[in-house]
C-alpha cells in the first residue's frame, strides 16, 4: 500500500509533464524556421527566420508571392517594362481571384515597387539597386549566375526556380512557401489550381479527337515561323488542353529537342505538311492579327486558314511557369475545343475562361528575357522592331 502512495507523486508528476513536454517537442518540430531549402540549381539555402523583406527579380515569382498573399513583404521585382498590372485598378482578394481570372498581370501594388533591371542579354542585374533594398531572401530566375554569386558572396540569401514541367511550377510554389512561411496559403492556391485543371479534364473528357494544334511564337519571316517543340511549357500546355502539338517529334539540329529549351523555326513547307487544325497566335500582343494570318502567302491550304481557327492568345498564360498556368490551360482548352464548353462544366468557372484582349498586357521584354534563357526566339515589340538577340543572354 505504501508503494502505491509512493508510486502516485510520480504517476501524477508524469501526468502533467509528459503532454506538455509532447506539445512543446510537436510545436518545435513544426516551426517553420529555421529551415533549408534546396533550390532548382540543387543550391542549399538556410534561412533563420521568416523573411520581412523579398526581392522577386521575375515577374513569374511576383505572381507566385502575390498568389501567396505576400505583397506586403515584398520590397522590389524585375525590370519596370513588364512589372505591373495592365488594365487592373484594384487589388485582388485572396484567394478567391488567384490565379487573375483577367489574365493579365497581379495586383497594382506591383507598379509602386521599385524596379531592378538587368539580369539578362548582357546586362548584368544592378547588385546596387538590389543591396539598397537590404532584402532578407531573393528569388530569381536562372539567369545571369555570375552576379547571382556575387549577392551570395556579398551573403545575400538567393532561391533559384527554374520549373520544367506543370509539377515543377507545384513543386516550387510550395519550396516559395516553406521559405517564406506561408505554406497554408500554398495548399489553397495548389488546391484550387488542381481543381481548375480537373474541371478542364471533366470538360474535355467526351473529346474524341486530339486536332493538330500550331503555337505561333513569331512570324516576322512567315516562310519561317517560330514555335515550341516538344517538352516545352507550351507543348505540355497543349497537351493538357486536349491538343497535338504539331511540332511534336521535331528536333531541328543544334536545338536542345526535346526539352524546356525547344523552340525553332519551322520551314513553310514544313507546316503546310502537319497542316494544323487549330492556330494560336502568342504573338497577337505584337500586332499579329487574324486577318493578316489568313493572307499570309502560301498558307492558303492550311487547315485552320480554310476552317478560319485562328486564336490570338495571350502568351503571358504559359509563358510564365507560375500559378496562372491553369488559366492558360483553361484558355486553350476553349480555342481547341470549343464544342466541350458549350453548356457550364462543374468544377470549371467559367470566368477563368475569359480571354482579354493581349494587347491589353502590360509590355513584355522582361518575360522575354525569362523566355530567352530558355532559348526562346526574339520576338517584335510593340513598335515591330524585334528586341536584342537572345545570344547575350546569361542562362
Amino acid at each position: 500500500m505504501r508503494r502505491l502512495v509512493l508510486a502516485l507523486p510520480i504517476l501524477f508528476s508524469a501526468s502533467l509533464v509528459s503532454p506538455l513536454t509532447t506539445q512543446a517537442r510537436g510545436h518545435a518540430a513544426h516551426r517553420p524556421f529555421p529551415v533549408t531549402i534546396v533550390d532548382d540549381l540543387g543550391n542549399r539555402v538556410r534561412i533563420d527566420a521568416r523573411p520581412a523583406r523579398i526581392l522577386s527579380l521575375d515577374p513569374r515569382d511576383t505572381e507566385t508571392l502575390f498568389a501567396l498573399g505576400l505583397e506586403k513583404r515584398v520590397v522590389g521585382d524585375g525590370g519596370k517594362d513588364v512589372e505591373g498590372a495592365a488594365g487592373i485598378s484594384t487589388d485582388f482578394e485572396y484567394p478567391s481571384q488567384w490565379p487573375s481570372p483577367w489574365g493579365r498581370d497581379y495586383p497594382i501594388r506591383s507598379k509602386t515597387l521599385p524596379h531592378v533591371e538587368g539580369g539578362c542579354c548582357g546586362a548584368p542585374w544592378n547588385l546596387e539597386t538590389i543591396e539598397s533594398l537590404h532584402p532578407d531572401l531573393i528569388f530569381s530566375l536562372k539567369s545571369d549566375l555570375a552576379t547571382i554569386q556575387k549577392m551570395r558572396d556579398l551573403g545575400l540569401k538567393v532561391i533559384v526556380l527554374d520549373p520544367a514541367s506543370f509539377q515543377g511550377i507545384l513543386h516550387d510554389l510550395n519550396l516559395v512557401a516553406r521559405a517564406t512561411g506561408a505554406t497554408k496559403q500554398a495548399s489553397v492556391v495548389i488546391a484550387a489550381m488542381k481543381k481548375q485543371l480537373a474541371g478542364v479534364r471533366k470538360a474535355l473528357a467526351h473529346a474524341t479527337s486530339r486536332p493538330r494544334t500550331y503555337y505561333e511564337i513569331d512570324a516576322s519571316n512567315p516562310t519561317q515561323p517560330y514555335t515550341a517543340g516538344q517538352g516545352t511549357f507550351i507543348d505540355q500546355a497543349i497537351g493538357l488542353a486536349g491538343g497535338k502539338n504539331v511540332a511534336d517529334g521535331i528536333a531541328p539540329a543544334g536545338t536542345p529537342c526535346p526539352g524546356t529549351g525547344c523552340y525553332f523555326a519551322l520551314a513553310l513547307e514544313a507546316l503546310v505538311r502537319l497542316d494544323p487544325q487549330v492556330i494560336i497566335l502568342g504573338d497577337a500582343a505584337y500586332g499579329t492579327t487574324v486577318a493578316s494570318v489568313k493572307s499570309r502567302s502560301g498558307w492558303e491550304t492550311i487547315s485552320a486558314i480554310q476552317s478560319g481557327k485562328i486564336y490570338p492568345f495571350d502568351d503571358e498564360l504559359i509563358s510564365r511557369a507560375g500559378p496562372r498556368i491553369v488559366v492558360g490551360i483553361a484558355q486553350l482548352a476553349r480555342r481547341i475545343h470549343p464544342e466541350a464548353f458549350k453548356s457550364h462544366q462543374p468544377g470549371l468557372d467559367s470566368s477563368q475562361l475569359t480571354s482579354p484582349d493581349p494587347r491589353e498586357s502590360a509590355g513584355r521584354h522582361w518575360a522575354e528575357a525569362a523566355e530567352y534563357g530558355r532559348g526562346l526566339p526574339p520576338r517584335r515589340g510593340r513598335s515591330g522592331s524585334r528586341p536584342a538577340s537572345a545570344t547575350g543572354c546569361s542562362a
